[in-house]
């Protein structure tokens, strides 16, 4: 009997463990670093360069030329902007390395995340005005005294005002905004007139150019958000010799980070 017992006992403990793994405090490693960048960290503040570790409770801040994009160790990418601030939280790593919490506070600036591999709902991210929740996501946001802008890519985001009001956008190129009072989806960038686009292209900068950033921190068709290719409606067919297969004029895709994707890339026609 007292066998069965010990067996019994060795069963429930192992069926414990698996069910409740340990969870860790991680961190996250600069992967690329422009000069301007800053790390405040147990009360210290240093020169933030390629290589540096970022824990829980340190503070990333940068200038107005300075970028830090860090990767974290469950696979999670973020990108601090110039002229922005950034308070790591708290960030737990389960033992399958997956993130048991991941919660950062964006005081202000522009930034660029993805997720890793931890489940969505591990992931919180705070700003002055409110809350942005992550369900498997690609976004650039922007932190400014009006409230907080989130250009959705992929997946799908929970915005929430400080008030609790909350819209959740969920269709690439989608415009997400909130202040303290409320939350709203503007629509799809792709169908705002080429004024308003280009006002967002200055507040976000790596959907208009990704260039300044490590490829593996690139979404693709991210610029396609503010440059949509130009409605060919109502473009003539080739006027070819009798007998030939008519065939549709079509644009020749765009250089990878042209400067105008309207009216310096050769093919496309400038609107009127």
């Amino acid at each position: 009997m007292r066998f069965s017992r010990s067996r019994l006992l060795a069963s429930l403990l192992a069926s414990t463990m698996m069910v409740c793994q340990p969870v860790l405090a991680a961190g996250g490693t600069a992967l690329g670093v422009k000069p301007q960048a800053d790390l405040l960290s147990a009360g210290q503040t240093v020169v933030l360069v390629v290589g540096k570790d970022i824990q829980i409770g340190d503070e990333v801040s940068t200038g107005e030329y300075g970028q830090v994009q860090i990767k974290f160790d469950d696979a999670t990418e973020l990108v601090v902007g110039p002229n922005s601030k950034l308070l790591i939280e708290d960030y737990l790593l389960r033992a399958d390395s997956s993130a048991g919490k991941f919660a950062i506070n964006a005081l202000a600036g522009t930034f660029r995340f993805a997720t890793g591999t931890a489940a969505k709902d591990r992931y919180q991210i705070t700003t002055p005005t409110g809350t942005i929740g992550v369900r498997g996501t690609e976004f650039d946001f922007v932190v400014d005294e009006d409230g907080t802008r989130v250009l959705l890519f992929d997946g799908a985001v929970k915005i929430c005002s400080a008030s609790g009001q909350c819209t959740e956008i969920s269709d690439p190129c989608s415009l997400g905004v909130y202040d303290e009072d409320e939350s709203s989806d503007t629509g799809a960038t792709t169908s705002m007139t080429r004024k308003q686009r280009d006002a967002l292209r200055t507040a976000f900068k790596y959907a208009q150019d990704q260039s300044p950033l490590m490829q593996e921190f690139w979404f693709v068709n991210a610029r396609q958000c503010l440059n949509p290719p130009p409605d060919l409606t109502g473009i003539p067919r080739s006027i070819l010799p009798p007998g030939e297969t008519p065939v549709v004029d079509r644009p020749p895709p765009p250089p990878p980070e042209c400067d105008d994707y309207y009216c310096e890339c050769e093919g496309y026609r400038c609107p009127g």
